[in-house]
């Protein structure tokens, strides 16, 4: 467990059926099934969150791990804290259980932590000047590592370019260069139209 990956979508963390599967002992058949057996009890966008399409595609490129694991799959499940609590119930055994704990102490939790650690750090001086607040904005940090990811991407598809490949691998690698560029291109515009907020800062 102490090796369980951390995935993100939109700032929060989740895991993929695959993930919450190996987690809990079982198969990703058998959370699949839980699912649909009690589809009436999971909420989208509350226990879960669904993607596919453009969407998916996107995701895929900008997460190495999942366009590693997941290759072809069509619809993505991420499911979160409150669906990985239904998940332990459905199969309630032990292990399920004692999973759950470890998750939401050491992995959904750690992230709110970081950001309370912060906040409740005490003031080391009275004086400071007025900046932009782009270290600590939330947006902006989100929309600086949405395009970091992208151009993560960049690298490794410019690197996968520069290779002896096939015409139709090749033609498919085109295709995913071209959803890169205008993705990134659509997120370098999100955070150029972002505004920080001037603040008074300390130390500085």
């Amino acid at each position: 467990m102490q090796n369980l990956s951390v995935t993100e979508y939109e700032g929060i963390r989740v895991l993929t059926s695959k993930q919450l599967a190996e987690a809990y002992g079982t198969t990703p058949d058998v959370i699949g099934y839980n699912y649909r057996y009690n589809k009436e009890r999971y909420k989208e966008g509350k226990h879960y969150i669904m993607i596919e399409k453009q969407a998916l595609r996107e995701y895929k490129i900008t997460n190495v791990e999942i366009q590693r694991s997941l290759p072809k799959i069509s619809k993505l499940y991420l499911w979160t804290e409150k669906g990985a609590l239904l998940h332990a119930k459905s199969l309630n055994t032990d292990k399920a259980w004692e999973v759950y704990d470890y998750l939401v102490d050491f992995y959904f939790r750690v992230k709110n932590e970081v950001v309370l650690a912060e906040k409740s750090e005490p003031e080391k001086r009275k004086s400071g000047r007025a900046v932009v607040d782009v270290p600590e904005n939330a947006d902006m940090q989100k929309a600086i590592q949405d395009v970091r990811k992208y151009l993560n991407a960049l690298d490794v598809i410019m690197i996968e370019y520069n290779v002896y490949r096939c015409e139709e691998n090749f033609q498919n690698l085109k295709r995913n260069l071209d959803i890169i560029w205008l993705g990134l291109g659509r997120k370098i515009v999100d955070l150029m139209g972002m505004e920080p907020q001037v603040i008074i800062k300390e130390g500085y």
